[in-house]
């Protein structure tokens, strides 16, 4: 399994776009894995992990070809994370591809829900969405398969109704691509609990609200990540050879690299950042 973050930023980027914070002013002058575009990933160089606003930059600055792109997993509904607009980029004559194909949108009920309102615009009426682009419904604790990608909708705790996160596995390698929550629910543990009968090899965990000490339970703070590690490993999910992955940053929570990847590195944890490439 190939897995490249092409983001890891929340919703605002960084530095935010009218933002004048610390954090923000000097994201902008490191620069480098400082400047971070809205979060999304790409998995074995053909399914996207959500639409970021993002996504047309990060084709861009990592000479990606999406043109083989068939499959997008959705987490959620909200607009960093479901760019409907360009998701209609797909369609012809916005794109010719060598090898023509459906485009296969995964999300919850809900998510299904706003993607049908809006291709009921006169917009995506007219550009024929239906005829390229099909929504399959998934349910918390579902799995299919995409090729040899062995995929299982989780479910997450966040502000937007019915969000998801997800577990990847293929040719024996499991990662766990958990943005977009705060703390699991109990469901979901009593899921992974009892499904997952080897450690997982990567966990990348949601870090939004980063040294903050917040109520919020829709982002985990790094606190909340140790926690959550600490708990894997007690259950057996995760062992010493796991790697565990910050991931989705806002300024509000005052992350930059270098210091965060030195404060956390003690714990086990990595700091992701953009072009990061985890091969399994």
């Amino acid at each position: 399994m190939k897995f490249m973050y092409l983001g890891t930023a929340a919703a605002e980027g960084q530095p935010a776009v009218f933002c004048q914070c610390k954090t923000c002013r000097e994201a902008a002058r490191r620069g480098g894995k400082d400047l971070r575009f809205r979060s999304g990933a790409l998995v074995n160089d053909n399914v996207l992990m959500d639409f970021s606003p993002d996504l047309y930059a990060a084709k861009l600055r990592f000479q990606l070809d999406l043109g083989n792109v068939r499959n997008i997993l959705l987490t959620h509904a909200h607009m960093d994370h479901f760019n409907r607009e360009d998701i209609g980029m797909y369609i012809t004559p916005y794109a010719h591809m060598e090898h023509p194909g459906r485009l296969t949108l995964y999300g919850s009920r809900f998510t299904e829900k706003v993607w049908r309102e809006f291709t009921d615009t006169m917009l995506l009426r007219e550009a024929r969405a239906s005829e390229f682009i099909d929504f399959r419904v998934v349910a918390p604790f579902e799995t299919f398969e995409i090729g040899d990608l062995r995929v299982t909708a989780l479910l997450a705790v966040h502000s937007c109704p019915e969000s998801l996160f997800y577990l990847l596995e293929q040719d024996g390698a499991a990662f766990l691509y958990a943005n977009d929550t705060g703390r699991f629910p109990q469901e979901t543990w009593d899921y992974l609990t009892t499904h997952v009968h080897a450690p997982l090899d990567v966990v990348s965990l949601d870090s939004t609200m980063g040294h903050q000490n917040s109520t919020y339970t829709g982002h985990m703070s790094l606190a909340q990540n140790i926690e959550t590690r600490e708990r894997m490993l007690a259950v057996g999910i995760a062992d010493a050879h796991t790697r565990f992955i910050c991931h989705h940053f806002s300024h509000n929570g005052m992350v930059l690299y270098d210091e965060t990847t030195e404060e956390m590195k003690p714990h086990g944890f990595e700091i992701s950042y953009d072009g990061m490439v985890i091969t399994l």
